[in-house]
C-alpha cells in the first residue's frame, strides 16, 4: 500500500498510524548560523538548510512526505537553538488532519532556544477536517535572554469547498516557559457543530482561528504592531496585547490567506523593531 493510499481521509481504522520523530539541532559556529544535527525516525524530514534572512538566520523547511495526518498517527518535533544561534522553520504547504474512524492523531512540537539565540517558529496554516480527531501540543522554553517569534494558524474544515466542521474534536495546547515559569499557556477544545464556533464570544462564524507570539522585545513592540493592525486592510478580526514579557496577537477570519499576510506585516515590523532589518518572506511559500 503506498503512503498516499494509507493517508488517504478514509484511512484511521485498523492501522496502527505512523510513528515519526524529528530532532533539529542549531547552533552558531564560526560566526555562521548552522543546523548541526538532524535525526529522523518514521516520514518526517527537513530539506537542506539555506540562508536567505538579511540576520544570516538558518532556514529549514520540515517535509511530511505522506502529505496528511489521520488517526493514529504520532509526529513529534523537537527542536533545539543553542546560545546567539538564529533559526527559522516553516513549511511547504498546510498541514491537514484528516477525519478519524475512531483513533486520536497526536502531533507534539518543542521549541528550545537558549541566550541570546532567535527562533522563528513560521508553519503554514492547520487544517482540521470534518470528523477529525486530533491534539496539537507545542511547548517553547526560553532561556534568559532568548528571543522567540511564531505562530499558529488553524483553519476548521474547508469553507472554500462548501464542507463545515461540524463534527469531531481537536484538543489544542500552546505554552511558553522560561526556567520552570509559564510565560504564556493556551489551551483550546474546538469541538465540530459547538455553538462556540457561531457565537460572538467565540469564533463568531469565522472558520480561522489564529495566534503570533513574540518574546524578546520592549513594551514599544505593541505599539508597532497596533499600528500594523490598523494599517493593514484585513477582512476578519484582530487585536494585540502585551502579558508580561510575551506580546501576543490574535486574529479570526475566514481565510488563512488573509491570516498570513496579516501575520506576515507584523513579524516584518517586529524585525525592523527589534533586529534592525526587514524580514524576508520564505521562498518555499511563492511556489
Amino acid at each position: 500500500m503506498s503512503a498516499a493510499t494509507a493517508h488517504s481521509p478514509e484511512a484511521g481504522a485498523g492501522r496502527p498510524g505512523w510513528e515519526a520523530r524529528l530532532e533539529l539541532v542549531f547552533e552558531r559556529v564560526g560566526g555562521a548560523h548552522t543546523l548541526v544535527r538532524r535525526r529522523h525516525h518514521g516520514p518526517l524530514r527537513v530539506q537542506r538548510p539555506f540562508h536567505q534572512e538579511p540576520d544570516g538566520a538558518c532556514q529549514v523547511i520540515v517535509l511530511h512526505p505522506p502529505g496528511g495526518i489521520v488517526g493514529g498517527d504520532r509526529l513529534c518535533l523537537d527542536v533545539s537553538v543553542g546560545a546567539q544561534a538564529r533559526a527559522l522553520i516553516t513549511t511547504p504547504g498546510a498541514t491537514k488532519f484528516y477525519r478519524s474512524a475512531g483513533a486520536c492523531a497526536l502531533q507534539t512540537t518543542t521549541l528550545r532556544v537558549a541566550r541570546a539565540g532567535l527562533l522563528e517558529w513560521l508553519p503554514q496554516e492547520t487544517l482540521l477536517f470534518d470528523r477529525v480527531r486530533a491534539r496539537i501540543e507545542t511547548r517553547v522554553e526560553l532561556a534568559p535572554g532568548a528571543r522567540f517569534l511564531g505562530w499558529e494558524i488553524t483553519g476548521l474544515g474547508l469553507p472554500a469547498s462548501g464542507r463545515a466542521f461540524e463534527h469531531g474534536a481537536c484538543h489544542t495546547r500552546w505554552e511558553v516557559w522560561r526556567e520552570g515559569e509559564p510565560l504564556w499557556i493556551d489551551r483550546a477544545h474546538l469541538c465540530g457543530g459547538d455553538e462556540r464556533l457561531e457565537a460572538a464570544w467565540g469564533l463568531a462564524g469565522h472558520s480561522v482561528a489564529a495566534s503570533l507570539v513574540f518574546v524578546g522585545g520592549d513594551a514599544s513592540a505593541l505599539e508597532g504592531v497596533r499600528a500594523v493592525l490598523a494599517e493593514q486592510p484585513f477582512e476578519g478580526r484582530a487585536a494585540a496585547t502585551r502579558l508580561g514579557d510575551v506580546l501576543v496577537c490574535r486574529a479570526l477570519a475566514r481565510s488563512t490567506r488573509h491570516v498570513l499576510e496579516l501575520f506576515g506585516a507584523v513579524r516584518d515590523r517586529l524585525h525592523r523593531a527589534v533586529l534592525g532589518a526587514p524580514a524576508c518572506v520564505p521562498r518555499i511559500w511563492a511556489t
